[in-house]
């Protein structure tokens, strides 16, 4: 609890101006006393009032815990406050020192939590809502909060891309409701009260949060309407408090371990399969060639001993990592502030690649009358990311950087031979020395984003608020981009544009501004909550950049694009604008039975014909541990609360800003008597019927705690079904288009979410304390309609170009690979041997899609799906499942003596990924490159493996099985080892609490995935979860830090 110390100390120890000692009257009397927890640890800035005097009197106590009060009446009753832990009302004992002992209360910390427009006790919830524990969150060195979130809450999952620095992550909450392969279902974030689609969660520093709430079902996201169908993300940030000047530091470095590389072939294994690969005259030219260290012609034993170049130790790195936090808290009843300066150096694994944060941020809440209060925060940061993203390339699956890595020769051609020679002129499949290349390369992203906000409350009657607000957001993003010569892009003998440089800067201005009226009253035992407003909201994107090439000269970088030829300009300009009203209305009867309505109108300028949409919800709540009926159970039943909810929610994502409407281009040229002429086409056809996607949801949830709260949790079950889904739907050619987005289809999402809480051991008197907290969710995904009787349709990826790599079936779940199953490789059993030599495939044997004739033992062979015989098109199945069965976490906190150890596990079991790393580097094809070291174990005619078909002999452009692998796993995803100094220790000093701690991040994976990590999704979309090429692998790091409060 020693933590919980520290962080309320910024709260309470600050109160000294709000609490002020009586007096000294005559006849007064001194009372002394200490406060401690259970565990006879001090509580500093506990505070200590008299009950029922005015003025008020009482104090805070110091840094020992101990207070010191003056008292007028000697029998007076002492009421103590600390916060999470119960209140406590003590007779005074004047001549002694009082111990005051207070009880941790486990809930009391989470009791409270947004829930849209307003905050609630949890109690008093009646729909589904979880609050994030920063305590833990913060104990993971990560640059933005999205990357912490993973297996923290039930029914919400984190899927990140890759590891490189600086990378966000995409969250999904309750399974995805769209039928997308570019999106997969962003949840809406309500930042300090803002709502924005695109929260840029690399601008707030996870320190800077004081707390994070997940709207789940609908009844809790229908308040937000159109933008809540994905779940609803409120965060509220640090602000002032009633105190004095109080500073606090955080600061840690970090230490990256080296990624650890895929085993690939080496030396003379290497060799050996070049040899089997490349004629008798390639490899006399090359490996056989003539040496003339030598003085004669190589031989496959020369290759020994010769040094092997693994790529990865070239290009994998140790690297430090830091992280400063700078924060002052203060203020008076009527003046609040706080101020915020952190910076944040990540040097990535991969060389010349880093991520670099500055951000700052401040706010002022000022009460100018006793009805009137008026606040604003500002929050800046500038955001650099240096190095190319190895998920990155131009859409040929051989110029992504990692697959370079991988695939580069490791041994020379002769003894003599340079192996770091930007250029292998053999003919080589990929002829770049991959190291070359990323030192040559520039590229930058910096990413700047200033964010405003104000508020105004004006309480009009004691039971009257109402609250206008008004925020504004920047952001500009800006890549440059520069390929000089030495390297692949840039280099004319492979470049056809030369050197060349690039630039695009994009910026988004949005806006919003709100009004809200809440009314609260009771009468007896019934209690009135009423809620209405009005939302008026606007966000402009622009887009600008430009590509230069033939670039004379390479010395001034970058800077020189000025000099080349412009090969390309890009501007564009976007602007959608949305108005809302909206009501919730709450009534508690005996505090025992809850009810909650609300309803919004939302209306776009994304639409034509149906600009707006209507979404309501209801709820209700049943405390039924409050009946006369449960009153035998309290003694070990402290909690019992039943929750029913449906509400609908909506989505105006659309691809494109205005697919209403018709747009042009102007990007083509055509060619009209010997001149090329700018060409003005349809960009797209109009669908002025477009209308908002609709996601109804039930929610039942139960809520409980046994044993005085020694454990609680809660178990929610759910039903989603999304219907008019804004998706391209398949037109006649004969129009001019294949696809025009509709209002098409439907999806459902039904799930089980169980959270449990638990104090093991109490930690009472000095002894230990054990506390757990456990959640898991299962989630079914299923497409229940598509357009006009569709039964399916596929989806690829883009980026490399990989056609129908996913099917989307009407009644099975998203994310489904397709393709054939593999089934090894044709032995000679399979064939009749009709002379030496010369194989004929035997009768009932299917072939692979080649003919028959031409097959031969040791090629791949595929599995007769529908029993006919042959193998097509009707033989591809359903391959891999890109969605997990269940996912969760598992946080084991330990507390003694000023020690603290944090110790977290999260899981996904039942995904599947596609390690298209192996497509590639185990094709057994490709001129001089290098595979997986598993390629080894191929066939041979002496040795015929089923693992992996002869050389040359792969079946190309075909989605097979074999890549798709088991990618479950369980991983130690944060461990942390901490220790407060006792407060003793700092007596004399200007410190109020240090503490000192170890940390580890991403320490163990158990998983049977052979790929980087099972942890990626690098071309992730509802419709594409679980693709692996060329990611980033993520760091392994450990990490001291320190907090220090002044």
């Amino acid at each position: 609890m020693k933590q919980l110390t520290v962080l309320s100390l910024l709260l309470l120890m600050l109160l000294v101006p709000a609490y002020s000692s009586a007096q000294t009257a005559s006849g007064s009397v001194t009372v002394t006393g200490t406060v401690v927890d259970e565990a006879s640890l001090p509580l500093i800035g506990a505070s200590v009032n008299v009950i029922g005097t005015k003025p008020p009197v009482g104090v805070i106590t110091d840094i020992d815990g101990n207070f010191e009060l003056q008292l007028t009446k000697p029998d007076a009753t002492l009421e103590v406050r600390y916060v999470g832990y119960e209140t406590a009302e003590v007779k005074a004992t004047p001549g002694t020192n009082m111990e005051i002992i207070l009880k941790e209360n486990s809930t009391a910390l989470e009791e409270v939590v947004a829930i849209g427009y307003a905050v609630t006790k949890k109690s008093d919830l009646t729909g589904s809502v979880e609050k994030v524990s920063m305590k833990d969150l913060n104990k993971a060195n990560v640059s933005s909060f999205d990357q912490a979130l993973g297996g923290r809450i039930a029914g919400v999952q984190v899927v990140a891309s890759d590891g490189q620095p600086g990378e966000g992550a995409n969250i999904v909450i309750r399974g995805s409701n769209t039928i997308s392969d570019s999106a997969d279902g962003t949840p809406l974030y309500v930042i300090d009260g803002f709502a924005t689609d695109d929260p840029n969660a690399g601008a707030i520093n996870p320190a800077d949060i004081e707390s994070i709430d997940v709207l789940k079902d609908a009844s809790a996201t229908a308040i937000y309407g159109a933008r809540g169908a994905n779940g609803v993300i409120i965060i509220t940030t640090k602000r002032g408090t009633e105190s004095a000047p109080r500073i606090t530091y955080e600061g840690s470095v970090s230490y990256q371990r080296r990624p650890k590389g895929l085993k690939l072939l080496q030396g003379r294994e290497f060799v050996e399969l070049q040899a089997e690969m490349l004629t008798p005259d390639e490899m006399n030219k090359t490996y056989f060639s003539y040496d003339e260290a030598l003085g004669r012609y190589q031989t496959l034993d020369d290759y020994n001993n010769r040094k092997s170049t693994d790529w990865q130790d070239e290009v994998f790195r140790n690297a430090p990592m830091t992280n400063h936090h700078l924060a002052l808290t203060g203020g008076t009843k009527n003046t609040r502030y706080s101020a915020a300066l952190s910076y944040y150096l990540q040097e990535g694994t991969i060389i010349k690649s880093s991520y670099e944060s500055i951000k700052a941020r401040s706010t002022l809440d000022q009460r100018i009358s006793p009805t009137v209060k008026i606040g604003a925060a500002i929050n800046f940061a500038n955001n650099l990311s240096v190095g190319s993203a190895p998920t990155q390339g131009d859409g040929q699956s051989t110029q992504y950087f990692l697959y370079q890595v991988l695939a580069y020769r490791p041994v020379k051609y002769r003894s003599t031979d340079d192996l770091e020679d930007i250029v292998d002129n053999n003919g080589g499949t990929y002829p770049y020395n991959p190291v070359k290349t990323i030192q040559n390369t520039y590229e930058r992203l910096r990413n700047r984003q200033l964010s405003m906000n104000a508020y105004l409350n004006w309480d009009i009657l004691p039971d009257l608020l109402f609250k206008a607000t008004f925020a504004y957001t920047w952001r500009e993003a800006r890549t440059e981009k520069f390929y000089n010569k030495d390297t692949y892009f840039g280099d004319p003998a492979y470049s056809p544009t030369g050197s060349n440089g690039s630039f695009n800067i994009k910026e988004w201005n949005s806006w919003s501004n709100e009004y809200t009226l809440n009314y609260r009253h009771q009468w007896g035992q019934h209690k009135f909550n009423g809620l209405v407003g009005m939302s008026l909201s606007s966000k402009q994107i622009s887009n600008v950049g430009a590509k230069s090439v033939m670039i004379p000269w390479d010395e001034l970088g970058f800077w020189g694009i000025d000099s080349g030829t412009a090969q390309s300009v890009l501007a564009d300009n976007v602007r959608d604008r949305m108005m809302s009203f909206f009501g919730r209305f709450n009534y508690d009867f005996r505090g025992r039975y809850l009810f909650t309505a609300t309803l919004r109108a939302d209306g776009s300028s994304r639409f034509d014909n149906h600009k707006w949409g209507i979404f309501p919800s209801a709820s209700m709540a049943w405390r039924i541990i409050d009946e006369p009926f449960m009153a035998g159970a309290t003694g070990w039943l402290s909690n019992l609360k039943l929750r029913i909810g449906w509400g609908a929610t909506g989505n105006n994502a659309t691809r494109e800003m205005y697919p209403s409407n018709l747009l042009y281009w102007g990007g083509e040229n055509y060619p009209w008597n010997n001149n090329l002429h700018q060409a003005l086409y349809m960009l797209q056809l109009a669908n002025r019927n477009l209308k908002w996607e609709t996601t109804y949801q039930t929610n039942i949830g139960l809520d409980f705690a046994l044993w005085n709260n020694r454990l609680h949790g809660s178990v929610d079950v759910y039903d989603k079904d999304t219907r008019d889904l804004l998706l391209y739907a398949d037109v006649p050619p004969s129009i001019g288009f294949t696809q025009v987005q509709q209002n098409i289809g439907s999806i459902s999402n039904r799930g089980l979410e169980i959270t449990l809480n638990a104090t093991i051991l109490p930690g009472i008197r000095g002894s230990l304390k054990w506390t757990s907290s456990f959640n898991i969710s299962f989630n079914k995904n299923k497409v229940t309609a598509l357009s006009n009787g569709q039964e399916s349709r596929m989806a690829g990826i883009r980026y490399p170009s990989i056609p129908d790599l996913y099917i989307c079936k009407v009644d099975h779940p998203l994310s489904e690979m397709y393709g054939y199953v593999y089934d090894g490789v044709y032995q000679y059993s399979d064939f009749d041997e009709v002379s030496p030599g010369v194989f004929r495939l035997k009768d009932g044997i299917p072939d692979n899609t080649n003919d028959r004739a031409n097959i031969r033992p040791g090629d791949p062979k595929l599995r007769d799906i529908n029993g006919d015989g042959k193998i097509t098109t009707e033989d591809r199945t359903i391959i891999g499942h890109g969605l997990p069965i269940h996912t969760g976490g598992f946080i084991n906190n330990f507390e003694w003596k000023g020690f603290d150890l944090s110790i977290f596990l999260q899981w996904s079991y039942g995904n599947d990924v596609i390690n298209y790393n192996r497509v590639l580097l185990e094709s057994l094809q490709g001129r001089h490159l290098n595979q997986l070291a598993s390629a080894a174990d191929h066939w041979r005619p002496d040795t015929p493996t089923d693992y992996l078909w002869a050389p040359n002999r792969g079946l190309n452009n075909l989605h097979t099985s074999r890549e798709v692998e088991d990618a479950s796993f369980l991983r130690l995803k944060n461990i942390q080892l901490g220790y407060t100094l006792p407060a003793k220790w700092l007596r004399g000093t200007r410190l109020s609490a240090v503490r000192l701690y170890l940390a580890a991040q991403n320490l163990a994976t158990w998983t049977r995935y052979t790929g980087y990590d099972p942890e990626v999704s690098t071309r992730n979309s509802a419709m594409t979860r679980g693709f692996d090429y060329s990611a980033y692998p993520k760091a392994q790091s450990f990490t001291f830090g320190v907090k220090i409060d002044l």
